[in-house]
């Protein structure tokens, strides 16, 4: 798998925790954006996708990539807070208390590339 740069925008009004399954960890206020970088061998790549507010985790998403099979899901503790728009290569996506969003083709991210996501207020 190719290298991955992982784009995130949290247009909302909590805190942003991401924690992706090579160990990485990033963090994004309210109204901020951050970045993350997967080298080659950052294969089967789950990001945890956190919202905080006061300090207690109030939702959970995730963004995924690997050769065989990439999504996002906004999020599944809570109903309807968060909304999520982006894209992975070019191919957009998008959800409001939505569940899994599986992307097409099954192997769109197998040369790596861009992922691309954006947090607002549901």
């Amino acid at each position: 798998m190719g290298p991955v740069t992982f784009n995130i925008h949290n247009q909302t009004k909590y805190e942003l925790r991401v924690q992706s399954s090579n160990g990485a960890t990033a963090e994004a206020a309210p109204g901020a954006s951050t970045s993350m970088g997967f080298g080659s061998n950052d294969t089967n790549i789950t990001n945890a996708m956190r919202w905080y507010e006061n300090g207690i985790c109030i939702l959970q998403g995730s963004v995924a990539w690997s050769a065989g099979g990439s999504g996002a899901d906004d999020g599944w503790t809570s109903s309807n807070i968060i909304c999520m728009s982006g894209e992975m290569n070019g191919e957009p996506f998008s959800g409001c208390n939505e569940g899994w969003i599986e992307m097409q083709p099954y192997n769109l991210m197998a040369n790596g590339g861009e992922v691309s996501v954006t947090y607002t207020n549901a």
